[in-house]
């Protein structure tokens, strides 16, 4: 999937609701969706300090003991709102 057709999967799904999501390796994951922001972020250079680009992503929690992260859309075959 790219870009677009993420933000517009996600964009009627509220917030914290239970989300499906098929990889491209082929796992088959449930998590909640936590944002509707799906765009990357820009490296910064800190002089020492390096942080790279990310690529657009959405950020969903996974358990109570993973938190939120993000995964990128690059990642995403499928997604389907389950609740």
């Amino acid at each position: 999937m790219n870009e677009k057709e993420i933000t517009r999967a996600i964009k009627e799904i509220p917030l914290g609701s239970k989300i499906q999501l098929v990889k491209s390796n082929g796992d088959t994951i449930e998590v909640q969706l936590m944002s509707h922001e799906v765009s990357g972020t820009e490296a910064k250079d800190y002089g020492q300090l390096v942080v790279p680009a990310l690529p657009p992503a959405i950020t969903v929690q996974g358990g109570s003991r993973f938190g939120n992260f993000r995964i990128e859309i690059e990642e995403i075959s499928e997604l389907t709102r389950i609740k």
